[in-house]
């Protein structure tokens, strides 16, 4: 596997060059920006605690720092014009980080929640526009966006536009772009429109086509936020968060990231590792091996392959890691296997760790072992 990102040379992505600039390993943490600083202090000690943070983010190895822009509730981090809550009003703290982690030569790549809104009840822009939602099994509104009607993408694009035109990134990483994973219904516009197109087939066949339909929808949307993207900043790299290979056919989520990653429409898949003895039991590790190796093959496979960078999860709703130790045992193993970095989710869930993380090495001698393999 070529362990490089690909340049853009054009504004769609399936017209992309084959011609390549090589990278430094990517290494990165998901950063929860709130936990930076206490929000009861000034803004002047706000900005110091984002300060120091990002000096010590940059000591340990890491050297690509990925802030959360958008909340699973529907909310920005940012002064948005599109977004409707904001979690600052008054303050504008992706800025300050932004600035921080460029002086301290950082990568910066906002992540965005982006069609989770609301979790089991629509909040955000969901309150304005309740047809836009996913429903449950009973039919009431979710906090979901459906990427199946048409207007609900053209909002999430300009949600995109808007972080890339304020901050000029170098990346932008995507995560909660795909259904949802329980038993559901489509919003009232994309229901009206699979029953147009499964009209007069059999029973026996309509959840082969509803499952299709959800995989090319995803797929229109990633398709626009690319577009767009590239079109207004050429060169920016497009990741996404995804479970695994298991996803990307006949899955409820419908994330067809292979498709995504042929057609250039994104330039990284972040893999998710977390297999823990609370979710996998004693065979946690033989399932977090499997999951990162099908991923990699998938992307062999391809034509041109994009980057695959393991998700590193600390501490998570599936299950946590005991000891510094852990985080060797995990990044060993998908070093090994292949993959072109890491992320680490969290940046704050990493810190009572980091001390021992860093003086044993374990970041430094996953890098170094990824530079010698190029």
């Amino acid at each position: 596997m070529r362990s490089v990102f690909f340049l853009l040379l054009t504004a769609v992505a399936s017209t992309t060059s084959d011609a390549a600039c090589a990278h430094e390993p990517f290494m990165g943490a998901y950063v929860n920006i709130p936990k930076l600083f206490d929000s009861d202090s000034d803004i002047a000690d706000r900005v110091r605690a984002i300060e120091v943070h990002l000096d010590r983010f940059k000591a340990s190895g890491l050297n690509v720092v990925m802030p959360y822009v958008t909340t699973t509730v529907g909310t920005a981090l940012y002064p948005s014009e599109i977004v409707p809550d904001r979690l600052y009003p008054d303050w504008e703290p992706l800025r300050v980080v932004m600035r921080a982690a460029q002086a301290r030569g950082l990568q910066v790549y906002p992540v965005t929640c982006v069609l989770a809104c609301g979790k089991e009840r629509p909040q955000g822009i969901l309150l304005q526009h309740t047809e836009w939602a996913l429903r449950d099994e009973a039919g009431s509104p979710i906090g979901h966006i459906s990427p199946c009607h048409p207007q609900a993408r053209a909002w999430v694009v300009s949600v995109m536009h808007e972080i890339v035109e304020k901050y000029e990134p170098d990346g932008l990483l995507l995560d909660y772009l795909r259904f949802n994973n329980r038993p559901m219904q489509l919003d009232p516009h994309g229901a009206t429109q699979l029953q147009k197109l499964t009209r007069g087939i059999s029973a026996s066949l309509k959840p082969q086509r509803l499952q299709r339909f959800k995989e090319d929808n995803l797929t229109r949307l990633m398709q626009s936020i690319s577009i767009d993207l590239r079109r207004q900043q050429p060169g920016i790299k497009l990741a996404i968060y995804s479970w695994g290979p298991h996803v990307v056919q006949n899955h409820r989520v419908a994330q067809d990231w292979r498709t995504w990653a042929q057609k250039r429409y994104i330039d990284m898949v972040n893999i998710s590792g977390y297999c823990f003895p609370k979710n996998y039991g004693d065979r946690y590790m033989q399932v977090f091996a499997d999951r990162i190796g099908g991923a990699l093959e998938i992307n062999r496979r391809l034509r041109r392959p994009i980057y695959v960078t393991l998700c590193l999860g600390i501490k998570t709703s599936h299950g946590q890691i005991d000891n510094a130790t852990d985080v060797n045992n995990y990044l060993a193993t998908a070093g090994r296997l292949g993959v072109d970095g890491a992320a680490v989710f969290t940046w704050a869930h990493a810190e009572p760790y980091l001390d021992n993380i860093v003086q044993a090495g374990y970041l430094t001698n996953f890098t170094d072992s990824l530079r010698n393999r190029r």
